[in-house]
């Protein structure tokens, strides 16, 4: 990871108030802390002050932006510290110090919390870098007796956070399943993807054998423009280059576009939403506008959005990606409070939706929440 990814990753000015919060917060903790930890030391009042005060302010800096390595490490030293606080009073006061005995100084030097921190940060790189498989099964009536085996991939962000031969190892597994249909949810490159990273990654999925096809949507991250590229100002890669290699690997872009795969299903591909913010993006029905409802409806978005829109339309599955299952603590819980489906399977009329935590993540080189996968839907 380039050392500059550890304070920005991305910049959101209308986050700037919580990191504010947040860090106050924490830097209040940390002054306090720190020279608790120093209290029994040889240091004068003013040296222990002089240690305390910057490591404090460090701190609040480190969480101005949430969206950084620097906030999330912060974080999770404050409430690994915070956590070991309450594992030393129940020893101190319920155990009253019976139990236990090296507690006390092991705690006061911060080396609890340090365990604790290190025990998330060595499980939060393992989640990172081990792909599953996840498995969902639908039955339907619309497409006789045949059977369909789609593969859903999202989020690959290639080459900026997991090995990419985890990858190559996933296509080779899912070539084994031999699937009927290949659906890419977005997010495949972003905006510190290299020009080379960006054809590699297109041509190893290239290399997936469907029977009827891999097909595309966009993500937030694939199209954007050079002010978001946080390291170099601007992007290696055109859209341009973006489209034209995409299709030069025979997969098929669908931006709010509908094809119909083997007579049974229609398969709906939408452009990101965040192209749309200002103006709004057009509904799923009018793409389906004298679609056979009779078939089996997909539709691939990249974020999991409009869900009670495609149900009403007469949508059968939706598959998304986009939430990463939060990745990080807390931000599952923050999606799932906005009241945005994270993770999973969910029913919604007579409409499922799937959304995946993808095939790796964004930004923060650990994942403590979800899981790295690839989702094979069977179509029953």
């Amino acid at each position: 990871m380039n050392p500059i990814h550890f304070f920005t990753l991305g910049y959101y000015p209308e986050y700037l108030l919580t990191g504010i919060i947040i860090g106050i917060v924490i830097g209040i903790y940390a002054f306090f802390r720190v020279r608790y930890a120093l209290n029994d030391s040889k240091l004068s009042k003013n040296k222990v002050m002089i240690i305390s005060a910057p490591i404090s302010i460090f701190a609040f800096i480190c969480c101005l932006n949430i969206w950084s390595n620097a906030a999330i490490y912060t974080l999770y030293i404050f409430l690994c510290s915070l956590f070991a606080d309450i594992i030393r009073l129940i020893v101190k006061y319920p155990l009253k110090d019976k139990y236990l005995k090296f507690m006390p100084k092991l705690h006061k030097k911060g080396g609890l919390a340090l365990i604790l921190f290190m025990i998330i940060i060595i499980s939060g790189v393992y989640g990172m870098n081990h792909i599953n498989q996840t498995k969902y099964n639908m039955t339907t009536q619309k497409i006789g007796n045949d059977s369909y085996k789609v593969i859903f991939i999202s989020d690959t962000h290639y080459g900026t956070i997991q090995n990419p031969q985890l990858l190559k190892d996933s296509i080779s597994r899912i070539n084994d399943i031999k699937p009927d249909i290949v659906i890419l949810g977005g997010d495949i490159v972003d905006e510190r993807t290299s020009n080379l990273e960006m054809k590699e990654v297109f041509k190893e999925l290239s290399k997936i054998n469907s029977t009827y096809g891999t097909y595309y949507v966009f993500g937030n991250h694939d199209t954007q423009p050079s002010q978001t590229d946080y390291e170099n100002g601007n992007r290696t890669f055109t859209d341009t280059e973006l489209n034209q290699t995409i299709k030069e690997n025979g997969i098929r872009i669908l931006n709010d576009e509908k094809t119909t795969i083997n007579g049974d299903i229609v398969l709906v591909g939408r452009s990101d939403a965040e192209w749309y913010i200002n103006t709004g993006r057009i509904n799923v029905s009018e793409i389906l506008n004298e679609s056979d409802l009779s078939k089996y409806v997909i539709v691939a978005d990249h974020q999991p959005l409009d869900e009670v829109k495609n149900s009403k339309s007469g949508v059968d599955l939706q598959v998304s990606g986009h939430t990463h299952a939060g990745q990080v603590f807390p931000f599952k819980e923050i999606i799932e409070y906005e009241g945005i489906h994270s993770y999973g399977e969910y029913t919604i009329g007579d409409m499922n939706q799937i959304v995946s935590s993808g095939l790796t993540g964004w930004g923060w080189g650990i994942r403590n929440e979800g899981k790295c996968e690839y989702v094979l839907i069977n179509i029953n």
